[in-house]
Order: structure tokens, then sequence, then C-alpha cells
């Protein structure tokens, strides 16, 4: 952000959030929900809610805006000031159990999309329309991509909401649960303690990865080092090298409007696009490249090598919409050391509340769950 920042609430009046309440010794119960469609719009803060901002406490705003209602139809991350709570889990019991039940005594993980420990500091996001934004959307990829789960993203075990109190009330937070994947982020790792030919490996597995992705007419628009897992030599197989994960900013659908079929048609939804278009060097040039740590060859010469060269004959209509001539001329030259790439032309600025997704990893918690026979399914959260 490039400009000073307004006093919130609880820093004009020195106020503290209520303690977090997501550590070992705490339990809950949530129960099943079924996610909204996901939202659309902006994130960003508008005059009303921005004097809100710096005239309430946020846990009066978490009572304020609640989140949106039901649907129609070995790491974690907590702490103040993030997007999401994510904790490490496991399920005692299930009763009664169903086909699509969360496993017994196998590590989970929960993502809390908590409100109230999202950054109230900040001037330009809505902490309450992103959380929507990122229960929504991640919810609603992870049912669209429903077969690649278990091999490029981790397997989906459901919606949930939980009550937590609020002073006089009580207030919701959603969450989802999802597989255990036993790696480390591209983040975290070092590029220095890998080969050349390793890291070749790594990035192949995450161009094919999201090129999968991108074939289920799902566009992951948060594609970092920060949300791919690399998974360690003993535990991944050959379409498992590596894991996407954190699908909060995920479109579906390959357009800027998917909600027209005249639009989406444009796109050849279903068809796989070839990582020469898409992952073309042209597009390396419109973002930060996060992945330049990782990359120090030629990648326009590694992609022909391994995906072909682009053929005009049999790729024009392809190459017109993912390698349009305002992007291609003049092409620039080969990065040095990686960068990063937009899938079209209408992902080409940064969003402007990207920040809110860059957020440290801490070591893990684990929790237990216990499921009861209760209508709706509940299950009891308990930290050890």
């Amino acid at each position: 952000m490039a400009y000073s920042l307004s006093d919130s609430f609880c820093t004009k009046f020195n106020i503290s959030k209520p303690f977090l309440p997501y550590y070992p010794g705490q339990q809950f119960t949530v129960v099943s929900h079924d996610p909204p469609e996901p939202t659309k719009g902006s994130c960003a803060l508008n005059i009303h809610t921005a004097r809100e901002r710096e005239s309430k406490h946020p846990l009066e705003r978490c009572i304020l805006h609640p989140p949106l209602p039901v649907g129609w139809n070995h790491h974690v991350r907590l702490g103040d000031n993030h997007s999401a709570q994510i904790a490490k889990v496991q399920v005692d019991r299930v009763i009664p159990h169903e086909s699509n039940s969360p496993p017994v005594d196998t590590p989970l993980i929960a993502k809390f999309y908590d409100p109230l420990y999202f950054d109230h500091e900040q001037d330009d996001a809505d902490p309450f329309l992103c959380v929507d934004r990122d229960y929504s959307h991640e919810a609603a990829a992870y049912k669209t991509l429903s077969v690649l789960q278990g091999s490029t993203i981790p397997i989906y075990y459901g919606s949930y909401s939980m009550e937590l109190p609020a002073e006089a009330t009580v207030r919701s937070v959603r969450l989802i649960l999802m597989e255990f994947i036993p790696g480390s982020s591209m983040q975290q790792l070092k590029p220095s303690d890998f080969s050349q030919l390793d890291r070749q490996v790594i990035m192949k597995a995450v161009v094919d990865a999201e090129s999968l992705v991108y074939t289920h007419n799902v566009r992951d628009r948060d594609i970092h080092p920060r949300n791919i897992l690399v998974l360690t030599t003993a535990t991944a197989t050959y379409d498992r090298r590596v894991v996407l994960v954190d699908f909060g900013r995920a479109e579906l659908g390959r357009s800027a409007h998917p909600e027209d079929p005249e639009t989406e048609a444009r796109y050849l939804p279903g068809v796989p696009i070839s990582p020469l278009l898409r992952w073309n060097v042209a597009w390396w040039r419109h973002r930060q490249a996060p992945f330049s740590e990782w990359v120090d060859w030629d990648w326009q010469s590694w992609l022909e090598h391994n995906y072909g060269t682009i053929d005009s004959t049999s790729m024009g209509y392809m190459i017109k919409i993912w390698l349009p001539s305002w992007l291609t001329k003049p092409l620039p030259p080969p990065p040095t050391g990686g960068g990063s790439y937009s899938d079209d032309s209408d992902e080409c600025s940064d969003d402007s509340d990207d920040t809110v997704n860059k957020i440290p990893v801490v070591p893990c918690t684990l929790l237990m769950l216990f499921v009861f026979p209760v209508a709706p399914l509940q299950i009891d959260f308990l930290y050890l």
C-alpha cells in the first residue's frame, strides 16, 4: 500500500480484539453448511464501511456483518491478521458414518474463515467481503474439481459452520475440512537446495497441475510458491509431485464473464490449452516474478522441449485468444530468472487485495474432531 493508513477503532482507542480462540485445549461445535454461490465484485471498503472501520470495534462489526447464509443448492497458520486460520485436526469418531464423512484417526486440515482475526488495520479491504469471497470460491472450486481431488489438489471433506460467543450474543464462523498434505510449500523451500534438474521437474509438475485445473474450467488466480506444496520423495507419485492449495481467489470459468455463454464459449470450455500459450514467456512481464528463484534457464526453450512448438496451422484460434498480438509484439526476451504469468488479458493487473494472502506459516498445532449423531452433522473440535 502506497499511502498512509488511517487508525482503526482498536488503534485509535488502544483497545484489543478478544483473545484468539484457536488454541490447544479449546473445544468447538460445528455443523454441516452448504456454502453459497461464489461471490462477485470487489472486496474493497466503501465509504460507509471505511468509516465503520474507524468507529466500531471489530467484534461489533462481526455481529453487524454475519457470513453469507446457506447456499441454494504438519503446518498450520494461526494468529491475528490472517485471512484464514488453518489448523491440523483429527476426527475421533463419526456417528452415523456416511460415504462422504471425514475419515477417522487421520490428520486433516481445518480452515476457519474468521473475519474477526482478519487484518482490520488496512484501509482498502473489507474483511467480511474477503472471507465470504474466499469461503464461497474455495468450496465451489473443490466441488468443481472433484475428479482431481487426491492428485493435483487435496481431498475435500466438506464445509461447516460454528458459533462463537460474542458479548451478549454469538457470531458464526465458516470452515472447510480437507486432506493433510505431507509436504512443504515452495515458499518454505530453498531453491538452492535443489539441482537444476530437480527444479525443472518441480516446475513441470506445477505447469501440468495448473493446466489440468484450467482444463476443468477453473482459473487459479493465485498460483504462487506459497500455494504449491512439494511432496517428499517418499510420498510423491508421478501425478502428485506437487499439490495446489488455496482456491479462495479461484474463478469458475475461463473468461472474465463466465455467466455469459457467448463470452465463455470463446475460451473453449473443457478443451486442454497448451502450456506453450498460457505459460508462454510473453506473459511473464505482467506480474512480479514469484518463481524467479526457481528458474535459471531459458523458459521458452524449456517449454518447447517439454510441450512441442507452437503450430499456427492447428493452433491459430488458440493463439489469437491466449497470445494476442498486443502481447507478443514485440516479444520480450526470455527471463534470466523466471517470472510470473497471467491467464488472459483480464488478469494482467494486480488485484488490490493480493496482500491479504501473503502470510507466514507457523508450526503445527494438533486438534481433535468428534462427530456425534445429530441433525445436521455436528463436529466437536478439541485442541490437544
